[in-house]
């Protein structure tokens, strides 16, 4: 599965991201938008890892309590090599604070990432041929974090999706492996009332990305 670790935003940057992003679909009819519920700002990209290891390595980034990063997304860009249009801003202190505190931890676990020095981004749309509308945006856009943790997901004909299962595609991407966030039937879900602080306060998904099913 691909892994990746990043920050999701919380619902009020995600909205404004969807404003950004709606009507730059007529431009780039071909390419393939993220969707609204998959916008993040990826801190580390892992790349390929099993199950085993991913669900080793989740708690130690859970454990990292990074605090909420707050920053600005005020242009857009295009990087033509890897066919991808993006929303982006300039790192700050705390962003690039977060950045190297998954890092450093990822060198210390032995878990391999990929090096490139690390651009502040949200990829819009992939398989992106050409972009016209690179540079400064009218208005920023304010960026609030709602969680960073390990993530797992697949590429679907219309952008970022969770790891596919047995069963129906799930609805969303959710932290792999987050011990409170599983309402299904996974031995891995910890009540409420025995969850640890730092998870308890982490948004609450409807499921996690292992092999959970419902609650029936």
């Amino acid at each position: 599965m691909r892994c990746f670790v990043a920050a999701w935003p919380d619902h009020a940057t995600r909205q404004s991201l969807e404003q950004l992003l709606a009507p730059l679909r007529a431009q780039v009819p071909a390419a393939r938008p993220m969707q609204a519920r998959n916008l993040h700002l990826t801190l580390a990209f892992i790349g390929e890892l099993d199950a085993a290891a991913a669900t080793s390595l989740a708690p130690s980034i859970d454990d990292l309590m990074l605090p909420p990063i707050d920053w600005t997304v005020d242009c857009m860009g295009w990087f033509p090599r890897a066919r991808v249009a993006w929303a982006g801003g300039p790192t700050n202190p705390a962003l690039e604070a977060s950045v190297n505190a998954v890092r450093t931890l990822l060198d210390a676990l032995g878990v391999a990432y990929d090096r490139k020095a690390f651009v502040a981004h949200v990829t819009l749309f992939r398989d992106v041929r050409a972009f016209a509308s690179s540079g400064p945006l009218a208005e920023a856009i304010p960026w609030r974090t709602e969680h960073v943790a390990l993530y797992a997901a697949r590429a679907t004909s219309v952008g970022l999706s969770t790891r596919e299962s047995a069963g129906p595609p799930r609805p969303r991407t959710v932290p792999y492996g987050a011990r409170d966030t599983c309402r299904g039937t996974c031995a891995r879900w910890v009540p409420e009332s025995r969850a640890s602080p730092s998870s308890r306060r982490r948004a609450v998904a409807d499921e996690c990305v292992l092999q959970c099913r419902p609650a029936s």
